[in-house]
């Protein structure tokens, strides 16, 4: 299992528009082969900023399966007119906690 963190940014008076695609987004993602699941986040203090999480069984479900499959477009959107700037995303593994 592998983990993906992104993090968005939401433009100016569009966070509620990025928070609400994103919500619809998470419907399309869940669909994905070798997704396992997800949080997604909006920041306290500046609640522009969000933070997602998403658990895939490996790398290739998320970056060749997902991203290179029908999903993504649809996924993307839901809420790609509400950023300021492109996402940032990683990939971790887990080596403690669960």
């Amino acid at each position: 299992m592998i983990v993906e963190v992104v993090r968005l940014r939401a433009k100016a008076d569009q966070a509620d528009a990025l928070r609400e695609g994103l919500q619809a987004a998470r419907a399309v993602i869940s669909q994905a082969d070798g997704y396992l699941d997800s949080t997604f986040q909006q920041g306290l203090e500046n609640p522009l900023s969000f933070l997602l999480t998403i658990r895939w069984t490996n790398v290739d479900a998320h970056m060749v399966g997902f991203r290179g499959g029908p999903l993504f477009p649809v996924w993307r959107s839901h809420f790609v007119h509400t950023l300021d700037g492109a996402p940032e995303m990683s990939h971790y593994t887990i080596f403690a906690g669960s």
